[in-house]
């Protein structure tokens, strides 16, 4: 069974919200150059999930942090909304692998520091804090303390610190890597339920079926250096239920993916 694909760029109707061109990323060390990304092209378009996938050293992380504007590109340019990227943009929502919460602050002023950082009013968000809080199952903890919380419940504030502010672009790097499948499994429904108010989003990780499952697009990634090999268009009706999972289409992409993957010298065929 084959399954569809699209092409690298669509043809919009208005300015692509992400436009990265002819991106590469040099590092120096000790014993020479590693060329981390070469030749990234890719369009992300207002309200898409994207998702970046591909095996360690393949410079996901790297290309989400030259978007965030955190790492500079060696070559190529990011435009946002159709402004040459120039530090970190407005709009940006970012989680990371660890969710990055302060020990000394209770799970709502952790949520809360988000506008903090943007010099804005805690009183006028402090209601869309306690909404986002009770979507993500954290009803009840809003004055615990980031120790007294388990790894998926630190990571479900981590998130909803992200979504605070409405940011028009979240990056995520691989938020739900160090979490067990059934936290994962549940994240991934209260990330797709969150993710209604348009906004973009870039998503790292290293398991194909959570990129099936979320994405409207799977950017598939090889190494050596960082390259994007193949663009999938994923073509699944929202919201999407986790028994998905279990239909053919779902495994005919899967099946699609591990095949790029091998062709690239990523996944070996078994012998027979």
């Amino acid at each position: 069974m084959t399954v569809p694909k699209v092409a690298v760029n669509r043809a919009p109707s208005t300015l692509p919200h992400v436009a990265i061109a002819g991106v590469g990323k040099v590092y120096d060390s000790p014993r020479g150059a590693v060329e981390a990304l070469k030749d990234i092209n890719l369009v992300l378009h207002q309200g898409e999930f994207v998702s970046l996938l591909g095996p360690s050293g393949c410079g996901k992380s790297t290309l989400l942090k030259i978007v965030a504007g955190l790492v500079s590109a060696s070559t190529g340019e990011v435009r946002i909304s159709g402004e040459s990227l120039a530090g970190v943009p407005d709009g940006l929502g970012m989680v990371f692998q660890r969710d990055v919460l302060l020990d000394w602050r209770n799970i709502l002023d952790n949520v809360l520091l988000a506008v903090e950082f943007k010099d804005l009013k805690r009183r006028d968000y402090e209601k869309r804090a306690r909404d986002l809080l009770q979507l993500f199952g954290l009803a009840g903890y809003e004055h615990r303390y980031p120790w007294e919380l388990s790894g998926g419940m630190r990571q479900r504030a981590a998130i909803c610190r992200a979504l605070l502010t409405g940011p028009e672009l979240l990056l995520m790097d691989e938020p739900f890597g160090a979490l067990d499948a059934l936290t994962r499994d549940e994240l991934n429904l209260e990330l797709q339920r969150s993710w209604t108010a348009g906004n973009t989003v870039l998503f790292v990780t290293h398991s194909i079926p959570e990129a099936i499952f979320l994405s409207d697009r799977i950017v598939v990634m090889a190494s050596r250096p960082g390259r994007i090999v193949e663009i999938l268009g994923i073509d699944f009706t929202r919201p999407r239920e986790l028994k998905l999972r279990e239909e053919q289409t779902f495994s005919a992409y899967s099946r699609q993916i591990r095949q790029i993957f091998e062709a690239h010298g990523v996944l070996h065929r078994a012998r027979e």
